[in-house]
């Protein structure tokens, strides 16, 4: 059995929940998850024990695709919409690329409540419940991770 393999079987059930705690549709989670093991198995000769465990290198794959998945999608639109006084008149990638930028200078928990909010739709009642929080507690977070994203635009 090969190291491949080895990281495989002991870490594929941890990495699927992760990557399944973020992700809702279930087709983009099992590409997620193919996603990250690709990686290892071509990282694996660049993996240096002596800067981390296995298990630190392969959740920091982990938790870099599922953020360079979200950072592709371009459904994110939702989100600028809601913050904008006015509709921009056309979204290039240049905004997109801002609107993700954004998102990845927001506390994880942040991130997290808007993406399940905005991303795929859930109330913040249910992105509560979904992240174990008081839905009063999902509202100042959700509070907080707006006035953050309006205060990073407002900042360019």
């Amino acid at each position: 059995m090969t190291n491949a393999e080895q990281i495989y079987l002991q870490y594929h059930d941890k990495v699927r929940a992760y990557v399944r705690s973020k992700i809702q549709d279930p087709h983009d989670v099992e590409d997620l998850v193919s996603a990250v093991f690709m990686k290892v198995v071509q990282k694996l000769d660049s993996y240096d024990p002596t800067k981390s465990s296995v298990s630190t290198w392969v959740y920091t794959i982990t938790r870099n695709t599922v953020t360079d998945h979200f950072r592709t999608r371009r459904t994110l639109v939702a989100l600028e919409d809601y913050m904008a006084d006015e509709a921009p008149e056309e979204l290039n990638d240049g905004v997109l690329d801002s609107l993700a930028d954004a998102l990845l200078a927001l506390k994880e928990k942040e991130r997290s409540l808007i993406v399940l909010h905005y991303y795929t739709g859930h109330t913040l009642k249910e992105v509560a419940e979904m992240m174990g929080m008081s839905y009063i507690n999902a509202k100042v977070v959700h509070k907080k991770a707006l006035d953050s994203l309006r205060a990073f635009f407002a900042a360019r």
